[in-house]
């Protein structure tokens, strides 16, 4: 087994570890919380992670956004991810694509996937994602940050578990974070797609877990 993997033992097992390297994972949005989740799935070992985000940096992205700094305003957010997973994990393979997800590209990208996990900063969007990983059958993780508050959820085909926690209310804004609420959440949410792709149960499927970082106040409700 490859030395870069051997603390993730036992926690994993290396028969799990292997299994990771043959995962194909797509990530929706890589700046507040997409930055870390394609890290934190670059360092677990998942061999195959797309990356959208038709985005650039900009200097309010500064405060969160891990792959942000002064030198890389104006550049795409995919790309700028994609040269961070090659520095850090170069067997990995990236696969960047400088485009917003919509009703257009959303099956094309969410096709032949193993998972998908929500980086998006409206719930529109979202929805797009749900409706898309449903008609493809596929399983996806939910995270969306404001300010010091967080919240994910799992959503298996047919669960319609977005639709059910947003309904119609496709107006919020999800752009607003501090620094590490958008780390809190990411790591939530690749504890759970760890989870899925070695065949595990995870913990948030048909519940949504909703953490406060300000009073440190956690709620987990179930969602029909």
């Amino acid at each position: 087994m490859d030395k870069r993997y051997e603390r993730n033992i036992p926690s994993i097992s290396e028969e799990e570890q292997k299994l990771l390297s043959h995962k194909k994972v797509l990530v929706i949005g890589c700046g507040g919380l997409g930055g870390y989740i394609i890290e934190y799935l670059a360092r677990l070992g998942v061999g195959h992670i797309t990356a959208i985000d038709g985005d650039s940096f900009e200097p309010n992205n500064l405060n969160r956004q891990l792959n942000s700094s002064p030198d890389v305003l104006g550049y795409s957010k995919a790309l700028t991810a994609a040269m961070r997973v090659k520095k850090i994990a170069p067997d990995t393979e990236i696969i960047p694509i400088e485009t917003f997800f919509d009703t257009k590209n959303a099956d094309e990208l969410v096709k032949n996937q193993d998972l998908v996990i929500d980086a998006l900063d409206n719930i529109p969007s979202r929805f797009i994602m749900e409706d898309a990983c449903e008609r493809q059958k596929i399983t996806f993780v939910h995270g969306a940050i404001l300010g010091w508050n967080f919240q994910v959820t799992v959503g298996r085909p047919g669960s319609r578990i977005l639709h059910h926690i947003y309904k119609t209310a496709t107006n919020i804004s999800c752009k607003t974070s501090l620094a590490m609420t958008p780390p809190a959440c990411a790591a939530v949410e690749i504890a759970e797609a760890l989870k899925i792709l070695t065949g595990h149960e995870p913990s948030l499927e048909g519940k949504l877990l909703m953490y406060n970082l300000q009073n440190m106040e956690q709620l987990i409700i179930s969602i029909n």
